[in-house]
């Protein structure tokens, strides 16, 4: 069953700052949530958010080379970034199964070749800049 957490309309960086501070308690360890969103729509941006709101202060970067990054504090944020995979094989060589039972919270970027793996309750956030005219992004946050 599908619940919308939150839609939300914000017009600057600090908008998504607001957003990412009225939605980090919703997530806990064990939590995977998928960032849909084109280029530059803000996926790494808001992660650094969330991981800044947890406390931690690594510094956080996109892990569209290195495909995986983690940030270490009271929990482990797994940071992938698939939007270099081509091939859904070569998800079976990223170890993904082990983050999944691990003390932490993973955030998913380019997550379509993987949603079809992930069968268990998860978020979704959707990123919209295609009005940009009205808003500057438009985030809505689901929960499967």
């Amino acid at each position: 069953m599908q619940k919308e957490i939150i839609t939300r309309e914000v017009f600057d960086e600090d908008g998504t700052k607001l957003f990412a501070s009225e939605t980090i308690f919703q997530y806990k360890a064990g939590d995977t949530v998928l960032l849909y969103g084109k280029l530059g729509s803000g996926k790494t941006f808001l992660v650094r958010e969330y991981v800044n709101l947890l406390g931690i202060t690594d510094q956080v970067s996109s892990p569209s080379f290195s495909l995986v990054n983690q940030y270490h504090g009271e929990l482990i944020i797994n940071h992938i970034d698939l939007y270099r995979i081509s091939d859904p094989s070569e998800l079976d060589n990223l170890g993904l199964d082990d983050f999944w039972e691990m003390y932490s919270i993973n955030f998913i970027e380019w997550p379509q070749l993987i949603e079809e793996r992930i069968i268990w309750p998860h978020f979704r956030l959707y990123i919209d800049t295609e009005f940009r005219k009205k808003s500057w992004r438009r985030f809505r946050l689901i929960y499967l």
